[in-house]
């Protein structure tokens, strides 16, 4: 099979523990853009925090794509957004609700900023860390909302999380989706908005099929990527779930795993 597009995921992915693209990895997508094949950089990060990925690959260069919001934005090499989609702000005040009994933070983003609630907890600061924006802390989220949102991000201890995954799904999970992106975030999306569907926007866009689409992921947020694409890969490092949902499963994100499965699937 010839492919025409690679996705990756950043976190575990694209990127190694120490948060670097290894040099084996990037060598190998700069071959496949050098040959042809196109790249997306997806990510349930907002864009701001998926950009410099994009622009570490020279996606645009090569008329590549990020998306960010797991599919709930999604931006071509001309800087241009082809696709959006919000929570309908009748759901924002309930869902907040819901997380109150909860030790958990809850942030939402507008734009480059993000905001949270006053919770804290051990992992209340790794997506601002991890992106290098500060979180801006506010009384009441649903109060403070007056604009249209991408999702909520929601961080707390891994157990607690899953019963809240659990409490939402059966409020809310036959209006919104609901689905871990690593073991401490929880997220709660537009209903039917994800990486896969995301994948979808841009194979539309370019012309292609999603049969001639190699995806690579290893969270729970990344299955719908690895079931729409023509080959699904799971890294080494993934999680079980998306490991039975995955077409091959590939090295460690610490051992080169993308560039060995291009390697392997396209030649390089």
């Amino acid at each position: 099979m010839t492919y025409k597009l690679i996705a990756v995921d950043i976190d575990d992915t694209l990127l190694n523990r120490k948060k670097e693209i290894t040099p084996a990895t990037k060598d190998a997508l700069m071959k496949a853009q050098q040959s042809g094949v196109r790249v997306v950089v997806a990510s349930g990060r907002l864009p701001y925090g998926v950009r410099p990925y994009a622009e570490a690959l020279e996606v645009f260069k090569y008329g590549g794509y990020y998306m960010g919001f797991n599919g709930g934005a999604i931006i071509n090499c001309r800087g241009e957004l082809i696709g959006k989609t919000y929570l309908d702000s009748r759901y924002i005040r309930p869902v907040y609700e819901a997380l109150r009994p909860y030790n958990v933070t809850t942030m939402v983003h507008r734009g480059d900023v993000i905001f949270s609630d006053r919770k804290q907890n051990a992992y209340t600061h790794i997506e601002s860390d991890v992106i290098g924006l500060p979180l801006n802390p506010v009384d009441d989220i649903a109060d403070f909302v007056d604009w249209d949102l991408h999702k909520f991000l929601i961080a707390g201890e891994p157990d607690e999380l899953k019963l809240l995954e659990k409490d939402l799904l059966g409020r809310f999970g036959n209006e919104l989706d609901i689905y871990l992106s690593a073991p401490w975030f929880l997220e709660v999306m537009p209903k039917g908005i994800n990486k896969g569907l995301g994948l979808g926007v841009i194979c539309a866009d370019m012309g292609i099929s999603l049969s001639e689409v190699i995806a690579f992921g290893d969270s729970y947020n990344d299955i719908p990527m690895i079931q729409m694409a023509g080959k699904g890969v799971a890294m080494g490092n993934a999680e079980d779930a998306l490991k039975k949902a995955a077409d091959h499963i590939t090295a460690d994100c610490d051992d080169d795993g993308i560039a060995k499965a291009l390697e392997l699937f396209c030649k390089l």
